[in-house]
């Protein structure tokens, strides 16, 4: 029988807590919902080809693990929990309906950057999601028109949103001022520079991971320009 790292390899990525497992992401759809909450709906997933022309049954979900602790980061990362953007709210019989994975999130907005990625989600900039997924039954497919994998049974650990790229440019930087008064980018600029002077819980002297560098510090200098 194969394992996963015989048949993903390179592909196999370090998922929450720290399993190997597949990252499969998509444009999204996304619709608002009315009321005064910061709710909005996503699919995360469906059961089209992907770029990797690998499918991924919905039906087959294992997702108890994620429906304990349902938080929405950003762009997968883990390391602190400034990168949590919200959480998903919708019930575990309306996960999958229609060959589609939902997702309803409840924003952050005490977050600035949970408040930021509502905000760009409402204007229509942020249509993307990723799923975060250990393989656990899969087909090989054989043919010239068949997918070359398809997944089962997968469990779901966790949903993210890709909210702001490894390089803001001129692009993310219209898009968040279009959404952001100036108080609001200037206060975004200040939690961001706060988040990255604080040190690591398991190094002190070293800034926090994921969070510090030269992305950041460009978009601390486009959010105050």
């Amino acid at each position: 029988m194969k394992t996963l790292e015989t048949e993903f390899g390179p592909r196999l990525v370090k998922l929450c807590g720290g399993k190997p497992g597949i990252r499969a992401g998509l444009t999204c759809e996304v619709k608002a919902l009315t009321g005064s909450e910061p709710v909005m709906d996503f699919i995360a997933s469906t059961n089209q080809v992907d770029r990797y022309n690998e499918v991924i049954n919905q039906d087959g979900w294992q997702m108890d693990n994620f429906l304990a602790n349902p938080v929405v980061p950003d762009c997968h990362d883990y390391s602190s929990v400034s990168k949590i953007l919200g959480r998903d709210i919708l019930p575990k019989d309306q996960q999958v309906q229609g060959g589609k994975l939902g997702a309803r999130i409840l924003f952050a907005t005490d977050n600035p950057m949970g408040s930021l990625a509502f905000k760009l989600a409402q204007g229509g900039f942020l249509k993307s999601m990723s799923v975060g997924f250990i393989p656990l039954t899969w087909t090989n497919g054989t043919g010239a028109d068949a997918p070359d994998r398809t997944y089962t049974k997968s469990e779901l650990l966790e949903k993210s949103l890709v909210v702001i790229p490894a390089n803001p440019g001129a692009t993310i930087g219209n898009q968040i001022k279009s959404v952001l008064s100036a108080g609001e980018r200037r206060d975004l600029a200040d939690w961001i520079k706060q988040i990255c002077s604080e040190p690591s819980p398991g190094a002190p002297n070293a800034p926090a991971p994921a969070i510090s560098g030269a992305a950041l510090s460009n978009l601390v200098k486009l959010l105050r320009g």
